[in-house]
């Protein structure tokens, strides 16, 4: 199960998905569709391998999982954070099985704190599995409880207006941030 957040993955993950010889649930976040954010240049041939997290963004205060759309979502936050002295790493997964757990666990690690953004529901979405696995490989480094951002507990509305009041967007993403940071 894949979710790119950028171009280049989105065709390295279908590429990589197209030679595999199991089933591969490819999500595609709709909002991405010709943004301007998720744009980068794809080289020929590039593949992406299933279960490889990328670190977006380098920090040492506060670690943000994230996946999709709320990647971007995150990046923005984190870069607004940077102006009030807060180093943030943004982790995108793309990959939600196989899972990188290596690598969110060496980065919560070194940061001591998580933030898990995502578009489902916080309840009984997949950032509780997340939280859980952060909570349970990770708790003698913690130093603040893991939170997570993500949709309201309604269904999203096709309507824009009431699709934007129910998803996550930078502004939730943010708050969430200064939340964990100052606990």
């Amino acid at each position: 199960m894949v979710v790119p957040a950028f171009a280049d993955d989105a065709a390295g993950l279908l590429r990589t998905a197209m030679r595999s010889r199991g089933m591969t649930c490819y999500l595609e976040p709709k909002f991405l569709y010709n943004s301007k954010m998720a744009q980068a240049v794809v080289p020929p041939d590039f593949a992406v391998p299933f279960g490889k997290a990328r670190v977006r963004r380098e920090g040492k205060d506060l670690t943000v999982l994230a996946y999709g759309t709320p990647v971007h979502f995150a990046l923005e936050a984190a870069e607004k954070l940077e102006k009030e002295g807060k180093s943030v790493e943004v982790v995108d997964l793309r990959s939600l099985s196989p899972l990188d757990t290596e690598a969110i666990v060496a980065s919560v690690k070194k940061t001591h704190r998580c933030l898990v953004a995502h578009e489902d529901k916080v309840f009984g979405g997949f950032g509780g599995e997340l939280a859980a696995l952060v909570g349970e490989q990770c708790f003698a480094w913690l130093d603040a409880p893991v939170a997570r951002v993500g949709s309201e507990f309604t269904p999203v509305g096709f309507n824009r207006i009431l699709e934007r009041a129910t998803l996550p967007n930078t502004a939730k993403v943010l708050e969430a941030m200064r939340k964990v940071l100052a606990f």
